[in-house]
């Protein structure tokens, strides 16, 4: 498995940082079937919109959560089951990379959870084949919970259409995404079992809440902002590791300031 960059993925995700229900007929353990454009399942009505132009082929594929229903984000926290997508069996499609929107955060219990409790689509962007016809070819796994949490695993399957449906489709899972920065002004440390987050130029009221994507075991809590006159700090609890001596070098982080969010990718990782 390859390392995915948080929101933008290669084409083959599997749960964790290394890097998604039904086949398009019904149960989770049933075997795949003929692949569709959408799909029915218990929680959520899914459905894969393609559009191509310009050389460069872009999908949403949209998961229309009913209420009370809930997914997840690819660093869920402890009880999650983060989305795993496979692009491979794809045609006409190359370089193929999957975008998420920014996650909120809900209770499930006494459990914090990262994810979507809202109709969410994600991005499936890719480069166009000379001379073939594109057909996008996605294998699904995510979890949706309401009491009861489930395993989904459906086959989606979509050509470029040249519909106003699918144009709107995507052009709405596009404007979802955080807007992506440098990270020249943010610095990420490592202090006490705290992850610190800090810029020193920023003015302004400090980011409202942070998302984190990490290397597989690694978790973390709700961080606790302040700020100055000359910048802002964030100081996120680490909740778990992959083992007593695991190091962090680098991260993918998300900061939302109301309607606004920010990706920084590959952030560095200090030590003090």
């Amino acid at each position: 498995m390859r390392r995915f960059d948080f929101f933008q993925l290669p084409h083959r995700l599997a749960m964790g940082w290394l890097f998604l229900a039904l086949p398009a007929a019904v149960s989770v353990t049933a075997a795949p079937v003929r692949a569709a454009s959408e799909v029915e399942v218990e929680g959520a009505h899914m459905r894969l919109d393609v559009v191509e132009g310009n050389g460069r082929v872009q999908a949403a594929l949209s998961i229309d959560l009913k209420p009370g229903w809930k997914t997840y984000w690819i660093s869920p926290g402890p009880v999650g089951l983060a989305p795993a997508i496979q692009l491979d069996n794809s045609a006409g499609v190359e370089d193929a990379r999957i975008l998420l929107p920014v996650p909120t955060r809900f209770r499930e219990g006494d459990i914090e959870s990262i994810g979507y409790a809202e109709p969410v689509s994600f991005v499936v962007l890719g480069e166009a084949k000379p001379g073939e016809t594109s057909i996008l070819r996605a294998d699904i796994t995510i979890g949706l919970c309401r009491e009861l949490c489930l395993p989904v695993h459906v086959e989606l399957e979509a050509k470029p259409s040249t519909s106003l449906n699918a144009r709107a489709a995507v052009r709405r899972a596009l404007a979802a995404l955080p807007q992506d920065v440098q990270s020249d002004d943010i610095e990420a440390s490592m202090r006490q079992g705290r992850l610190h987050v800090a810029s020193a130029s920023r003015e302004g009221p400090p980011p409202t809440d942070a998302f984190v994507a990490a290397p597989e075991g690694w978790g973390f809590g709700v961080p606790v902002a302040g700020s100055d006159a000359h910048g802002f700090s964030l100081d996120i609890p680490i909740l778990s590791t992959p083992g007593t001596d695991a190091e962090l070098t680098k991260i993918d982080l998300v900061l939302t300031d109301g309607e606004k969010a920010e990706l920084i990718r590959a952030l560095p990782v200090g030590r003090n």
